[in-house]
């Protein structure tokens, strides 16, 4: 199989058809399967041990129970990556939003000539399922709308049960690129439990050299590994740091749990996106006390 995708990877034209293929398939078999038996499945496969539901106390283990009990039309509106502006623009203001640029219901009505030279497209209904174009005269566009149309034809919702995902209406948004030809801005993504920020996780070179820190809200290094190799370098606190802190604040107030990303560029504070399942819920903490402390952080509506 692994030497047919790369025969097929040759051709970009028939490996999309075979990806869109695939993820059509497992749409029609998930559909069928529960969530709850979906979710221990997943959980098992992935980490290895039997999850529990009835007295979940790692962090993965609660976030597998909000995916299923937490069903609150305000996951739905926070996790749309058009619907959030409007969230954000409410509770903060218009001044941390990145800028503008349209809201397309398909591939065929986005306009490259009506585009700046940089910017992102982004799927509203998808997770990191992003465009990020630098110089949009180096982008193969053929190939690139092809892979947005994939993106609109995919539930996220099914791939893990996020519940976030599930009703939301796909369309593709054009947003202010933040960075520069040779990188992305360093993104801070900041973890709060019912409206208090408790850690960040600070991302490096995402789409390079991917590294990850993460800190407490001293911005004290914090021993623990997420996916990514640790960054070795110094890494200064923002100077916007103390701003950061009070935006997640007011923009996780009222939820259980949600992880707010932000840029600070120049000194400016940018709004990214709301998560509320990270890594889907699967991550492989190292050392693995991790769960168990970060768990902690996160109390259920009945264990309040």
């Amino acid at each position: 199989m692994k030497k047919l995708i790369e025969i097929f990877k040759k051709n970009k034209i028939i490996y999309q058809f075979f990806i869109y293929l695939n993820l059509k398939r497992f749409q029609l078999i998930a559909y069928f399967i529960p969530d709850s038996i979906y979710v221990k499945w997943q959980y098992r496969i992935i980490l290895g041990k039997k999850l529990n539901l009835k007295n979940p106390v790692t962090f993965t283990e609660k976030i597998q129970w909000l995916k299923l009990n937490w069903k609150d039309e305000v996951l739905t509106v926070c996790a749309d990556k058009y619907k959030v502006r409007d969230y954000v623009r409410n509770r903060i203001g218009e001044e941390i939003l990145t800028k503008f640029y349209g809201v397309y219901v398909k591939v065929e009505d986005i306009i490259l000539d009506d585009l700046p030279a940089s910017f992102i497209l982004k799927v509203t209904h998808g997770s990191g399922q992003n465009i990020i174009c630098k110089n949009k005269n180096d982008i193969d566009w053929n190939y690139t709308f092809k892979l947005l149309k994939i993106f609109m034809a995919n539930n996220h919702y099914y791939c893990g049960r996020e519940f976030a995902y599930k009703n939301i209406i796909p369309h593709i948004i054009c947003e202010e690129y933040l960075g520069n030809e040779n990188s992305v801005p360093v993104d801070y993504k900041f973890f709060c439990f019912n409206g208090e920020p408790r850690f960040v996780q600070v991302d490096f070179g995402r789409f390079t050299k991917h590294e990850r820190n993460f800190y407490d809200m001293n911005w004290k290094p914090l021993p623990v590994r997420w996916s990514c190799p640790h960054f070795e370098g110094s890494v200064n606190k923002p100077q916007c740091f103390e701003e950061m802190c009070q935006v997640t604040r007011k923009l996780s107030q009222g939820l259980i749990f949600v992880r707010v990303d932000l840029y600070s560029v120049n000194g400016k504070v940018y709004f990214g996106e709301m998560t509320f399942y990270p890594t889907s819920g699967y991550p492989k903490l190292v050392p693995s006390n991790y769960d168990y402390i970060f768990g902690s952080y996160l109390q259920l509506p009945d264990q309040v």
